[in-house]
């Protein structure tokens, strides 16, 4: 009888370490769109009203009372709805990766304003892949049916030469040199021209083609150039440490420009790294998945023999002479913010991403905020930033450039969703 009762005792015990470990399951998630871009501010709900989560700037989120069966909504308001049923298998284990579809945008034909975006070149049976802005225009990849074309366009959006090519080239590439190439998964095309003929280039071809690991290993290291020296970069320990060199043409004597690094943060890798409790699932899960999740966001410019290096972990620019000699710094706080205890920390709406007009030497980077973006101007001297234009209507556009007092990006347009090249003049 006695044993009866143990046992029964022993599964009652059980049942209660059972029901009180299903209460602290946990499940652990990467929302991303179509590309595999990790998706910020989206909201999770778990029974269709209950927000249980909103993920992070790296798109992940944690339901630390899920059990199976539970079926998650996550929503946001430039992308689809999308649903998942939380399997055994996630509680407590694996991060789950959620697909979500960005909502597709017709846009209706509209009357252009002075500094309203507008189409700048469309064409109805191409869709843009990529492009490059040139000092002698702008170099578009385009998809056409079963083939691409790679079109030399004025700034006036005229077409200067247009050159079909395989339908394997994906990416256009500008060198620090100011060539252009065309890249596929295996191997890269310098864009040539035949000659001149009144000031104007003649026939576009491509040259014969190298190897990507080849091309990598040309062009890959170096980030900008002056008359004097190339700059090349590398990070260390795990994207948190960012060094910056000068290397003459002749590659005989290379010296440090500046070496940049996230001491806190660093730190805190250290501690979990080598701690007493070592690296949990998730994260050690989170760097395998996104090595880059970590990297530290210090840009460099090269423009008319000077280097421009935009120091956001030290929050200072950093001006530096063709040779690499400091001139000048700035402050950089645009992109913190003041938190109530008074410690500042990066403002969640800016994205580490940063573009430059070279042919005003301005530079701009840009705030999102459920998707949409605004649009700041950098001021060198102060270190702020203004806003001075809203992107509504335009949720996720992609590869936004500046040139010359005019910002360009891509979109869908149409029914079947082509992707065109967009201008807005910035005031």
């Amino acid at each position: 009888m006695k044993k009866i009762t143990l046992l029964l005792m022993l599964f009652s015990l059980g049942l209660i370490s059972q029901a009180i470990a299903q209460q602290h399951t946990i499940v652990q998630g990467i929302c991303v769109n179509e590309k595999g871009k990790a998706i910020e501010n989206v909201s999770v709900y778990v029974r269709d009203s209950q927000l249980i989560s909103v993920t992070d700037e790296n798109g992940c989120f944690t339901y630390t009372h899920a059990k199976a069966g539970d079926q998650l909504r996550f929503a946001h308001m430039a992308c689809e709805p999308a649903f998942y049923t939380i399997k055994e298998e996630d509680l407590n284990g694996k991060p789950v990766n959620i697909s979500i579809k960005t909502k597709k945008h017709e846009l209706h034909e509209v009357e252009v304003t002075a500094n309203a975006p507008h189409i700048a070149y469309d064409n109805p049976v191409m869709s843009v892949l990529d492009y490059v802005i040139c000092e002698d225009g702008i170099y578009m990849l385009a998809y056409r049916r079963r083939n691409s074309a790679l079109l030399h366009l004025s700034f006036e959006m005229d077409t200067l030469h247009e050159l079909k090519i395989s339908s394997e080239y994906k990416n256009v590439f500008r060198d620090f040199y100011g060539f252009v190439h065309v890249i596929s998964h295996d191997k890269a095309c310098q864009v040539g021209f035949s000659g001149f003929s009144e000031g104007q280039k003649k026939e576009m071809y491509l040259l014969p083609p190298i190897s990507i690991s080849k091309f990598y290993e040309l062009y890959g290291p170096i980030i900008t150039a002056s008359d004097s020296v190339v700059i090349t970069g590398r990070y260390a320990f795990f994207g948190l440490e960012q060094y910056y060199y000068c290397v003459t043409p002749t590659a005989d004597t290379v010296y440090m420009l500046h070496h940049i690094v996230d001491e806190e943060r660093r730190d805190d890798l250290l501690q979990m790294l080598y701690g007493k409790g070592g690296l949990d699932k998730f994260t050690t899960y989170m760097l395998t998945l996104y090595p880059k999740l970590y990297y530290i966001f210090n840009p460099i410019f090269g423009i008319d023999n000077k280097f421009y290096l935009f120091a956001y972990t030290d929050c200072e620019v950093l001006v530096f002479d063709a040779v690499g000699n400091e001139l000048e710094r700035h402050p950089l706080t645009f992109h913190m913010n003041k938190k109530w205890n008074g410690k500042m920390e990066t403002d969640q709406r800016w994205k580490k991403k940063m573009m430059a007009d070279e042919a005003k030497k301005e530079f701009y980077s840009y705030f999102v905020d459920d998707g949409l973006y605004t649009l700041m101007h950098i001021d060198m001297e102060t270190g702020s930033a203004k806003p001075i234009m809203d992107l509504n209507g335009y949720p996720f556009a992609e590869m936004m450039r500046v040139h010359n007092g005019v910002l360009y990006f891509l979109y869908p347009t149409g029914n079947n969703h082509r992707k065109a090249l967009y201008q807005v003049r910035i005031n």
